[in-house]
């Protein structure tokens, strides 16, 4: 089976590879692509083989780039890894060659716009940090651009200390109450009907840029019985993630992402490597276990960190 994986550059899509070069059960070649020249970024190392690829702001020529890489090489199977690549996808859905999994239109602009998502959860009796029409009287307030990934597009301001703040009074953006309390991220596993085979929460210990770097695998019932929840009205098929803040006033819904990301890997230590039993759901068409079955795979309570160093060689040893 030959998987490819672009923007190896990526946490997200460095997790992809790493799980994806672990399989055992059936043979998997890894390819990978990036826009630098192989070498210049350590992931290019880790594919079976590299290709450097145009921008995907290039659309048409990254088209092309693409579906020339399908049919010259028979790619089975796109393992999409990013934001831009699961909108890129949509749009040209009907003209790409090699096969790929992707959310229904309708989902992706709505979990794309962080406003219109968390109004439509909120809809389905979900709680989410009050949005703010007027900012008079109001203290901290959280202004979240409505398109954005990881901590991007965020400021806080702390209206009743701050003497200025930024401009986010703009279309493309929206204010609401700033929540603190435990962040949790719940790791959701599904099959191509959207129904749910695993709900792993993240309870996050420390964050570094947007990312948890450590964290415990908790057992929360009533999120596990959210995301049940929100999966049962809009059927998120493969790898998506959730990610929710608990303190006294309750649990409030943050945002979900429609595709995997690099701390999933903590999840994976504590359970098992479900890429194995993605790629055989979604390629060879395998019938996956029930909820519970692999919920039961997990070592809940667990404590995982990430660690990172970095390492200097002498290119030229003696």
């Amino acid at each position: 089976m030959r998987i490819l994986v672009n923007n190896i550059k990526s946490t997200n899509s460095t997790l992809l590879v790493r799980q994806l070069k672990r399989i055992k059960s059936f043979p998997v070649e890894v390819w990978g692509t990036d826009r630098a020249l192989a070498g210049f970024i350590a992931s290019s190392n880790f594919v079976d083989r590299y290709f450097q690829a145009p921008s995907i702001d290039n659309e048409e020529e990254y088209l092309q780039f693409i579906n020339e890489l399908s049919v010259k090489d028979k790619i089975d199977y796109l393992f999409v890894s990013t934001d831009k690549e699961v909108r890129f996808l949509d749009h040209y859905k009907d003209k790409i060659t090699l096969p790929f999994d992707n959310c229904p239109t309708d989902t992706i602009r709505l979990f794309q716009d962080k406003l219109e998502a968390s109004m439509a959860i909120e809809k389905l009796g979900i709680s989410v940090p009050t949005i703010f029409d007027s900012l008079f009287g109001k203290e901290k307030v959280i202004f979240r651009k409505k398109q954005s990934v990881s901590s991007q597009g965020i400021y806080i301001a702390d209206l009743s200390k701050a003497s200025y703040i930024e401009n986010h009074f703009q279309k493309d953006w929206f204010a609401q109450k700033y929540e603190t309390g435990t962040t949790y991220v719940v790791d959701v596993f599904a099959d191509r009907n959207g129904d749910p085979k695993l709900i792993l929460p993240r309870k996050s210990f420390e964050k570094q840029m947007g990312s948890s770097f450590r964290c415990q695998i908790v057992k929360h019932e009533k999120i596990i019985q959210i995301c049940k929840q929100i999966y049962s009205k809009y059927l998120i098929p493969g790898l998506s993630n959730v990610e929710f803040i608990e303190n006294d006033g309750g649990i409030f819904f943050i945002e979900i992402n429609l595709r995997i990301v690099g701390s999933a890997s903590q999840g994976m230590i504590a359970s098992f490597n479900y890429i194995e039993q993605y790629l055989d759901h979604f390629v060879n068409g395998a019938k996956l276990e029930s909820l519970e079955y692999y919920m039961n795979c997990v070592a809940w309570g667990s404590i995982v960190s990430r660690y990172y160093d970095e390492v200097l060689f002498d290119a030229n040893p003696l």
